[in-house]
């Protein structure tokens, strides 16, 4: 099960969670709503790679949008699904500027099971890298205080929104990366699909000096945090 804490930068707008949305019209394409914020994903430790009856719900959420694609590009891309969307919001990350993410309401467990199906593992594009990555969401909560939306919550593990280092970290959760070569995690494969916000794909990425540890500076032994990308050399 995965849960999201959204640390809202957005203080001129207000947090309570039916306010965030716009509801969509019967006879009009969804409307939807941009929120900025910093993400916080948190899964249960008894979190089961494949989505159980008990871990779905009508309440999804796209990992990574990549910028060439515009609300309404991706509204356009969903197609047939677009009448079961119920809610819709899109947020960003000032510190990311080569993604975003989107959080949807469904109609019903159904239509949600449907978009999941359809859409997770499927390209957002012809011939480019990236994938689409959709985590079916028990809650979302948000706050102005970092140190709240950072917290995680009982019996639950933070992980990261970057989606190749989700899936290094999960392996069994296939489709995060799937280039025409299928050569997954192939350097030259990788380089397509590199978030430069990301520090650890920037430090994967850019080896011009050797890594060393932030805090005594030693080359040996070291480690890189994949959700804040700390190089240290011990634990």
């Amino acid at each position: 099960m995965f849960f999201l804490r959204v640390h809202s930068v957005d203080s001129e707008q207000p947090l309570d969670p039916e306010s965030i949305f716009s509801e969509n019209d019967e006879d009009s394409s969804p409307k939807f709503r941009e929120r900025r914020g910093v993400l916080h994903l948190f899964r249960s430790s008894s979190h089961s790679s494949i989505p159980s009856p008990s871990s779905r719900s009508s309440l999804v959420f796209i990992l990574a949008v990549p910028n060439y694609l515009s609300f309404d590009d991706l509204i356009r891309w969903c197609g047939p699904h677009l009448h079961h969307l119920h809610r819709l919001l899109f947020i960003r990350n000032d510190g990311m500027e080569d993604r975003y993410s989107v959080l949807i309401e469904l109609q019903d467990q159904r239509a949600a099971d449907a978009f999941y199906t359809n859409f997770n593992g499927k390209t957002f594009s012809p011939g480019e890298a990236e994938v689409c990555h959709i985590l079916f969401l028990v809650s979302v909560e948000y706050s102005e205080c970092a140190d709240i939306a950072g917290t995680p919550p009982d019996g639950c593990t933070e992980i990261p929104t970057c989606p190749v280092c989700l899936e290094r970290l999960d392996p069994d959760r296939s489709g995060i990366l799937t280039t025409l070569c299928d050569h997954s995690f192939q350097c030259p494969c990788v380089s397509k699909w590199t978030y430069l916000s990301c520090q650890v794909c920037r430090f994967c990425q850019q080896q011009d000096e050797k890594p060393s540890c932030f805090v005594c500076g030693t080359l040996d032994d070291s480690w890189v945090c994949m959700i804040c990308g700390f190089v240290g050399c011990g634990r």
